[in-house]
């Protein structure tokens, strides 16, 4: 069908529209087509209600395009499960073919249409291997699956052995031993399942060994390299030239992106890999929060690399969370998150596992009642959340039009609070979008325009561009605007030289500030280095950080958080200002601390030389102070925006220093230095290009000064 229709004769009613566009709509989630145009070229006089805009007029054409914008090519607009992993257990031999339809079809009620079978044979602890391939003529789990996929749309990827990891996973003779069993394990398959194509579902082989997100050496790629074509050239051989599937994952060392994606274009250039299936390891990892800085460059970097080799890229959500020894189903609000942060840069989206942490309708005798009870759970949150609606925050939406009492509506789903703006033009080949006048409305989720129907001799077609809207990172706290005193008494025995004198300061504006120091996992993210003395834990701040590698970090993640649409232009992030950050490390107290005026409590809330063992810790591990701000006493000092100045003698607006000097102003303490130091009305001034192991910084989310 061609994406334009042309109706001949009397012009169509408003019901008559709606149906066109509801068929267009039809096509759409088809064939995938991101435009649409409705032509209508009126060659008799109208009748109806449409009578008085029209009458007098031989012919008019009217048109509506609706177009969708995606963020990148490789991006979903629609974020949903397209399958899942299944990993077998013994007992799941046992299983009946109903079973296992029943399963299969709770996945379709899903909308997933892809299975992955983990593996077909694994090696134990004891080294014996297991195969999970049952004897011919007799129907097994591998069998049903094939057979359920072939008359229902699925597709199948058999994955080969798995290795036990007890073994040093990089050792030549390992990856040589291991790629013999594969080619082994896919001869075995093809002979039971797939000789004589007998399954048409079957869509490609999975490679079980798990590579992850390490800075590999030369050699280490070289035999990972040879290894991975080694596979490919062995499946090529049973079945012909089909995807080579392989899951990496993210491990918790967490090396820069930008090394992984060096490291992975080197890995998939032309080893005969076909498919990457990310894990975010999300589940494996416990990262219940901060998921989208934690997984999200990850995503982006593999993104990178497989677009240099031509390689898929899918994302293999976990949808488990460990709690103590228990492997137990995770919450569709943290697969929200996942979709998040993957979304922007894959193709498709797997879980590993639907069987053992989403299905409702077969379980294994080890599994009790709260788990069985919280995969049911699971399951219909899921459908909720992201089949019986469209979870799809980068794409704009489908429009959906009608033309009524003598206007044209245009209708598109939202999620409440965002943004939209309406375009239109007359010329898709060279004329500009321009917005329409006509006030956006919304009702919870739905959102609509109203435009007065006018004759004109030319078709106008519509877009809603999603404006972005301000979503603060995780670990942002509000401080409202307000009064309080800043500086020191002149008093006060503490009192350092630089310390300013105290005075009265009023700030009128609102602000975000992170609830920790920036973490050396933050700052590699975005700058692609660790410069820290202290990096063998990625939770510690960053430090050995100037002033002026912290306002480039700055800048990055605003650029990288306006991409993502969750920072319109009106804010930006930044460093604090002085009196931003004595404000908030004050929390509303007066005292030398935000705990009180005894240096003898400082340990409960400060890493400081008399607690520290000369090295920074991992952020938060101290008490916050009373507006939830960890390590706001120690740890690092932190950079603010100021210049070193001196103080005005009466009370200040919106405090900021001078516009130049020599030095930086330092705030809040330091794993090496003593309590005097930690007090919120200290201050020093350090070089903006000095990078020193007891100075790190954190940032604030602000509206731009004008």
């Amino acid at each position: 069908m061609h994406p334009g229709i042309k109706v001949d004769g009397a012009l169509p009613n408003a019901s008559a529209i709606a149906s066109a566009i509801a068929q267009l709509h039809r096509m759409l989630a088809r064939t995938g087509r991101l435009c649409y145009q409705l032509k209508c070229w009126l060659r008799q006089k109208p009748t109806g209600f449409m009578s008085s805009f029209f009458k007098g007029m031989g012919w008019m054409m009217a048109a509506l395009n609706c177009c969708l914008a995606v963020p990148s090519s490789a991006a979903s607009s629609v974020a949903r499960l397209n399958g899942s992993f299944v990993q077998y257990w013994d007992e799941m031999q046992t299983w009946s073919p109903a079973d296992w339809q029943g399963i299969l079809g709770k996945m379709q009620e899903l909308r997933m249409d892809t299975v992955v079978i983990q593996m077909l044979v694994r090696e134990n602890s004891d080294g014996a291997l297991h195969s999970f391939i049952g004897p011919s003529g007799e129907p097994d789990a591998t069998e049903t699956i094939l057979r359920f996929a072939d008359t229902n749309g699925f597709r199948v990827f058999l994955g080969l052995y798995l290795p036990n990891w007890n073994h040093d996973m990089l050792a030549s003779n390992f990856l040589y031993e291991t790629q013999t069993r594969m080619a082994d394990v896919a001869t075995q398959a093809w002979t039971r399942y797939l000789s004589g194509n007998r399954h048409p579902s079957f869509a490609g082989w999975y490679l079980p060994y798990e590579p992850w997100t390490a800075n590999y050496s030369a050699a280490e790629i070289n035999r990972l390299r040879s290894f991975f074509q080694g596979v490919s050239q062995a499946c090529n051989l049973v079945s012909g030239d089909v995807p080579l599937a392989i899951s990496p994952f993210i491990n918790s060392s967490r090396p820069p992106p930008c090394d992984v994606e060096r490291v992975y274009t080197q890995l998939l250039d032309k080893t005969g890999i076909g498919i990457v299936m990310l894990q975010d390891s999300v589940g494996a990892q416990q990262w219940e929060s901060h998921i989208i800085q934690h997984v999200s460059p990850y995503a982006q970097a593999f993104q990178r690399a497989c677009a240099a080799t031509g390689v898929e890229l899918w994302a293999n959500l976990e949808c488990f969370a460990i709690e103590g020894s228990a492997y137990m189903p995770c919450t569709a609000s943290r697969l929200r998150n996942q979709f998040e942060a993957t979304a922007p840069f894959v193709q498709r989206f797997v879980t590993f596992d639907f069987v053992h942490y989403m299905n409702p309708v077969a379980f294994l005798s080890s599994w009790n009642l709260e788990k069985s009870s919280r995969m049911q759970q699971l399951f219909a949150d899921y459908k909720a959340a992201f089949v019986d609606q469209d979870f799809a925050p980068w794409g704009s939406p489908l429009i959906s039009a009608n033309v009524a009492a003598g206007n044209l509506t245009l209708r598109w789903p939202g999620a409440s609070g965002d943004l939209f703006e309406v375009q239109w033009k007359t010329n898709l080949a060279d004329a500009a979008w321009e917005p329409l006048a006509a006030n956006v409305a919304t009702q919870g989720t739905m959102f609509s325009v109203v435009e007065e129907v006018t004759p004109q001799p030319h078709a106008r077609f519509f877009r809603v561009r999603k404006l972005p809207r301000l979503q603060p990172l995780e670990e942002m706290v509000w401080i409202p605007p307000g009064t309080f005193q800043m500086g020191t008494p002149a008093s006060d025995p503490g009192k350092t030289p630089d310390e300013l004198p105290q005075l009265t300061v009023t700030l009128t504006r609102g602000f975000w500030i992170s609830r920790h120091e920036v973490t050396q996992s933050e700052y590699q993210n975005l700058m692609c280095t660790n410069l820290s003395s202290f990096a063998g834990d990625l939770n510690c701040p960053a430090e050995r950080v100037s002033w002026n590698d912290a306002m480039e970090y700055c800048s990055r993640l605003a650029q990288q958080e306006r991409r993502a649409g969750r920072l319109p232009d009106t804010h930006t992030y930044r460093l604090p200002s002085e009196a931003e950050w004595e404000c908030a490390a004050r929390a509303g107290t007066t005292n030398w601390f935000s705990f009180g005026d005894d240096p003898s409590l400082l340990g409960s809330y400060a890493w400081y030389n008399a607690n520290s063992s000369a090295t920074t810790h991992p952020v938060g591990g101290r008490l916050p102070n009373p507006w939830g701000l960890a390590d706001i006493h120690g740890n690092v000092f932190e950079w603010c925006w100021d210049w070193i100045s001196s103080a005005p003698n009466e009370p200040a607006t919106d405090l900021l220093g001078s516009t130049n000097g020599a030095y930086r102003a330092i705030r809040g303490g330091a794993w090496s230095f003593p309590a005097t130091y930690c007090r919120s009305s200290w201050r020093m001034g350090y070089p903006p290009g000095a990078r020193t192991s007891n100075v790190g910084f954190r940032i604030v989310l602000a509206p731009v000064a004008h």
